[in-house]
């Protein structure tokens, strides 16, 4: 039944050729007239998970004390051997002036934080008293990071602008703007700047792979023309469904989806190319080969498309907000990928399929590879294959517990940006963790109740000298800093207005969002309850928020939601390879196979980030992203390799089956592994930490999994375990298998 249905759609397609080809053409214009292109949104904010214990820890630090200790942007003026006194001196008075006399839009408070000893009195005047907020700093002011506090409405790029307005007019020996909120914005600029030298790099490397394969120039240039039809419908499609479901698309997403459809698009049509070629090799003509092409191909790439698609599309059960709203539009964009492979590239094969391959003569196997190919299918060969495989595989992946995850947003920044130079001037005055202090907050029942009296404050002191030596922390800012000599009208800031509550900024000596400084706050944050106890503090609780909080929940949020990810998409592809193969145990083997190359691919990218990047850690985000795309990605090239080996089982033995039909789908593979390796591999045009690092785990996964999974491990399992991993849906094949003698070998004319 199967079989009449593909052959009934290829002579539906292929006879419908020109109407399908007009049909996709006038559904490109209409998607640009009609439907929103794909907009750079999505900040920080949006990727916090709901209930952040740290987001909340944020709240209550505005509303006891008025506005945090850190802020998104900040402005550094440096001068290594010591900024003038006159510097420092408006610096001061005009931060002062400001807070009584707003002149920028947005922007409520500036708080200036120098790194001497010897400041001008005149900090000392300000209503929030920042006036030495670094203790036990030495020497000269060398810097000043000058904090900005802006209303909740303003946007990224209006506090960014804002920044650079107030430091242009204002300040002077400004080495520039920097800080979390600018890092964003900056990323934001180059990812838009590079985002179409990705797609052109990746067109061009798409052109060069497949002409090359299949010694055509027309057969890359129909590629590319379905692969352009589905970017163009598939881009504005997942912007358009964004905007009707009014979710925030991460930035980051963009050039993943643009190499993702690319490379997905271009493996479909790999296949249908193929199958067109061999039917032509073995005298077909140019409709009949394209029909029996669509038959043999447009099945799997259904089932293969559906996989990819449910799989990361299992990503909307996530919590962490990165990942759902990444999973919907890489479903929503494999989805219109299939649709055009399945119907514009066999309407192209029927009206230019004749001259594509031009020149096309059947090809024999040499026997010398056939009986190469039926003795690697031996059960004694085919062991030895599995168990290197595996071990191989395995050896890999234990370098993945090397692996730390962050979000160094400045850290990451090329060095010669301004967001990535003024960090490092903040680094040098004060320590790395200046830009995104950890806020500790000791909150107790009410007014008075933790510095209202001598023995309360002096419990607060030694909590502040118990914070001052735990790992990671290269100073504390406490309610202590505040010199004695301050004016009595002038609040100490680390003091709640009523008593009720003080707070702590601790500066790391590391950047404040690499996976060491945040699984030091990760780890202080647990043991507060303890410390405070130690120090004499009673009835208390205690908050932890800024960046590396922050970002830690956003990872927690991540990796809490790896089980429930997983176990979805395991059961999906499970599912749907139950369906599609019909077999019980195959499934299994197949995503065991899947999983095992991904926690190899990652265990090699810690390796090569490490020599490559100099450091293991990835950007928290990443191997989460890249492994759902792989395991999906995988059960695709098992269903391609799979379905060719159960087609030829039913009229062959398994074993002959798997020596004819696997090194016929190994080459087709090869050349859509290649494609999609480099499709993704060129997401390293694109300077940012997070998408070099996407580059080498999604080559190196596509490579592993084509290279070795799809054309070793896999071939050597259907051979071990035969008939039984195709049980219940080949066991009639079985007796028809037995009553045909082996076919002739042809190869696909395409080697």
């Amino acid at each position: 039944m199967t079989a009449f249905v593909a052959k009934a759609y290829a002579y539906l397609v292929v006879g419908f050729r020109l109407p399908l080809i007009l049909g996709w053409a006038a559904a490109v214009v209409a998607a640009v007239l009609f439907l929103p292109p794909l907009p750079s949104s999505g900040g920080f904010a949006d990727l916090i998970p709901a209930g952040s214990a740290a987001a909340h820890a944020d709240a209550d630090a505005a509303r006891l004390f008025g506005y945090p200790l850190e802020a998104g942007v900040a402005i550094v003026q440096r001068e290594p051997r010591g900024l003038p006194p006159a510097v420092v001196d408006k610096a001061a008075r005009t931060a002062v002036a400001y807070d009584r006399h707003a002149t920028i839009p947005g922007l409520l408070a500036v708080v200036p934080v120098p790194n001497g000893a010897g400041v001008s009195p005149s900090l000392t005047t300000s209503p929030v008293n920042v006036a030495a907020l670094l203790a036990g700093v030495r020497g000269r002011t060398s810097t000043i990071v000058t904090f900005l506090d802006f209303q909740a409405d303003a946007t990224m790029d209006q506090q960014v602008a804002a920044a650079r307005q107030y430091a242009s007019r204002y300040l002077t020996d400004v080495v520039g703007v920097t800080g979390p909120l600018a890092a964003q914005s900056a990323q934001s600029s180059i990812i838009a700047s590079r985002l179409p030298w990705v797609e052109l790099f990746t067109v061009l490397a798409i052109a060069l792979i497949v002409g090359i394969r299949f010694r055509s120039v027309l057969a890359p240039l129909t590629a590319l023309a379905c692969a352009g039809a589905a970017y163009v419908v598939a881009i504005r499609i997942v912007a358009w469904g964004a905007r009707r479901a009014g979710v925030a698309l991460p930035e980051d997403a963009d050039p993943v989806l643009v190499v993702l459809l690319l490379g997905v698009t271009t493996d479909y049509c790999v296949f249908f190319l193929a199958g067109m070629r061999t039917r032509l090799a073995e005298g077909a003509s140019r409709l009949e080969a394209a029909r029996d092409s669509t038959a043999a191909s447009a099945p799997i790439v259904f089932a293969a498309g559906l996989i990819v698609a449910a799989g990361t599309g299992a990503l909307i059960v996530a919590r962490g907000g990165l990942l759902r709203a990444f999973g919907p539009g890489l479903a929503a964009t494999v989805l219109v990928s299939m649709v055009v492979s399945l119907t514009l590239m066999p309407a192209l094969l029927g009206v230019f399929g004749g001259l594509m391959f031009r020149r096309v003569a059947p090809t024999r196997t040499p026997g010398s590879q056939s009986r190469f190919a039926r003795l690697a299918t031996t059960r004694p060969v085919a062991l030895l294959v599995v168990a290197g495989c595996v071990a191989g595989l395995g050896l890999a992946a234990s370098s993945a517990r090397g692996l730390g995850l962050g979000s160094p947003l400045i850290g990451e920044m090329p060095s010669s940006s301004d967001v990535a130079r003024a960090g490092a001037a903040a680094a040098a005055g004060f320590a790395p963790g200046i830009l995104a202090p950890a806020e500790v907050l000791v909150i107790g029942p009410g007014p008075g109740s933790v510095s209202g009296t001598a023995s309360q404050a002096a419990a607060v002191n030694r909590l502040e000298d118990a914070l001052r030596r735990q790992p990671g922390v290269a100073s504390v800012i406490g309610p202590s800093v505040i010199p004695a000599s301050s004016p009595a009208s002038a609040r100490n800031p680390m003091i709640a207005k009523d008593g009720g509550a003080v707070r702590f900024a601790l500066v790391s000596d590391s950047d404040p969002l690499n996976a060491t400084a945040i699984g030091q706050v990760r780890v202080l944050t647990a043991r507060l309850p303890a410390l405070g106890a130690a120090a004499g503090l009673r009835g208390v609780r205690y908050e932890v928020g800024g960046q590396s909080a922050l970002t830690g929940d956003a990872i927690n949020a991540t990796a809490s939601d790896l089980w429930r990810v997983g176990l979805v998409i395991m059961a999906v592809t499970l599912l749907l390879l139950f369906l599609f193969l019909r077999a019980l145990l195959a499934p299994v083997y197949l995503l065991a196979a899947s999983l095992l190359a991904v926690l190899a691919t990652l265990g090699l990218t810690v390796v090569l980030c490490d020599a490559v990047l100099g450091s293991p850690d990835l950007v928290y985000f990443v191997p989460f992203a890249a492994g759902v795309l792989l395991v999906s990605l995988g059960s695709d090239y098992n269903v391609f390799v799979v379905g060719r080996i159960w087609e030829e089982a039913r009229s062959r033995p398994a074993r002959d089956a798997v020596a004819i039909a696997a090194p016929r789908a190994s080459r087709a593979i090869t050349t859509a592994g290649i494609a999609l390796a480099a499709s993704f591999g060129l997401l390293a045009v694109i300077p940012l930490q997070q998408f070099r690092q996407m580059a080498i785990i999604m080559a190196v996964g596509v490579v592993v999994d084509t290279f070795v999974v799809r054309s070793l491990l896999v071939p050597s399992l259907v051979a071990l375990t035969g008939r039984a991993g195709m049980w219940p849906g080949q066991r009639r094949a079985r007796e028809r298998a037995r009553q045909v003698p082996p076919a002739p070998e042809f190869s696909d004319a395409s080697r």
